[in-house]
């Protein structure tokens, strides 16, 4: 019997054929599963994890936001900001500085050693007053010259009334025709000779007591010296202490600094002024200083000298104001801004002196909105005028700005800053 090809199926292709339904029902049944196991994994997840919690819009920085009554309570007006004309000012950067005419400084003029300091820096001073003491051999040499001028005016003063009354002696035996017309001439020549020596004596004394004098010790014809053993350093002027560059036991030499005293009462401040301002200025005309230290308060001076160089590299040249500082306010060494006048008009914002605050070295002013608060605004300012501060940046004189209160704004945004930190 033959066997065809088509009459036998092979056996692994019936195989096949009956296991493909298995493995499709196995991929459906691992795919159920992992369906499962991530809708419990999810389930779980979801249910331990914390809701989210919507985020606060953080508040303005430098804003502060009071209740309508707190604004009431605190006396808070708010004003729009000015618009006026004023003349352009005519500027110049400036330091304050020692008025050279009421300033001393002392010096030795021995060489020595420091005995005894009497006053500190900062301490108020008059006229005479001695600053301290000095010990030298300069001032026991001049005791001894004027020891030795006494000695030889009494030894002097001795000789002539000796040489007067041998003068008298020989009148009186010419006379009665003692002695020789020549032994009386002799009689008035040595009397003529005494006169002499002691008028040499008593110019060398009061040599002595010249060099006595401008080491600052007096003499009250005291041959013994022990009047005054130290030389004194003294104040010629009323004053403060500004320096003192000596202690007890420093040995000093002509010439070394002591002490600085300077009566402040009236003080310089030195402008630089741009040269194209130079036809403006004069002696005599008034200026207005304001420094940083006091905002707002203008302290008027008067030019007193209008330099004749100009310093080639920046074109300016110093003018040298005079300005009466009694309460002390202006110190040495101090910025200052010097206005000179003004120049042509123009349209300049304005505020009140009592809107401007100071925060952290900023000039600032609060600025109301429409929701009820109040906005620090740091601005630049210019000069002062009738209590109208000019406002030359930061505002666009659109704004309200508080002009009382604004103090209470002030400690109520550093509270705020405080906290926040």
């Amino acid at each position: 019997m033959t066997v065809t090809p088509h009459d036998v199926t092979p056996p692994a292709t019936a195989v096949e054929a009956r296991s493909a339904p298995r493995r499709v029902r196995g991929i459906g049944l691992a795919l159920t599963v992992a369906l499962l196991a991530l809708a419990v994994w999810w389930w779980n997840g979801s249910r331990h994890e914390p809701a989210a919690v919507p985020e606060r819009a953080a508040a303005p920085a430098d804003t502060v936001t009071l209740s309508a009554e707190a604004v009431r309570n605190g006396g808070i007006a708010l004003a729009a900001v000015g618009r006026l004309t004023r003349g352009a000012p005519l500027e110049a950067p400036a330091v304050i500085a020692l008025d050279e005419a009421r300033t001393a400084r002392i010096g030795s003029m021995v060489e020595g050693t420091v005995v005894e300091t009497h006053v500190e820096v900062g301490d108020r001073v008059r006229a005479g007053t001695v600053l301290a003491e000095l010990h030298s051999h300069v001032v026991h040499d001049a005791w001894a010259d004027y020891r030795r001028a006494i000695a030889d005016r009494r030894r002097l003063t001795t000789e002539l009334a000796f040489a007067t009354s041998a003068e008298e002696r020989a009148q009186r035996l010419l006379a009665s025709k003692a002695i020789s017309q020549q032994e009386l001439q002799r009689a008035q020549a040595d009397k003529v000779a005494a006169t002499e020596q002691l008028d040499m004596a008593a110019t060398e004394v009061r040599r002595a007591e010249e060099a006595l004098e401008h080491y600052g010790v007096t003499n009250k014809e005291d041959p013994t010296g022990e009047s005054g053993e130290t030389i004194p350093a003294v104040a010629p002027l009323t004053g403060v202490v500004l320096e003192r560059d000596v202690t007890q036991g420093t040995a000093v030499t002509p010439g070394m600094l002591l002490f600085v005293v300077s009566d402040l009462s009236e003080v310089w401040v030195l402008a630089e002024v741009e040269e194209t301002h130079v036809a403006s200025l004069g002696v005599g005309r008034p200026v207005e200083v304001s420094v940083a230290a006091y905002p707002g308060r203008v302290f008027p001076g008067r030019v007193t000298f209008v330099g004749d160089l100009i310093n080639p590299k920046t074109r300016r040249l110093t003018v040298r104001c005079a300005v009466s500082n009694p309460d002390g306010r202006l110190k040495p060494n101090m910025y200052a801004t010097v206005a000179l006048g003004t120049g042509a008009p123009r349209e300049v914002l304005v505020v009140p002196a009592a809107a401007i605050q100071d925060l952290d070295g900023r000039s600032i002013v609060f600025v109301g909105d429409a929701a009820g608060g109040f906005r620090a605004q740091t601005v630049s300012l210019g000069p002062v005028q009738d209590g109208l501060v000019e406002v030359r940046q930061g505002l666009t004189g659109a704004e309200r700005v508080v002009t009382a209160g604004a103090f209470l704004l002030k400690s109520e945004l550093q509270k705020a800053t405080l906290a926040g930190d």
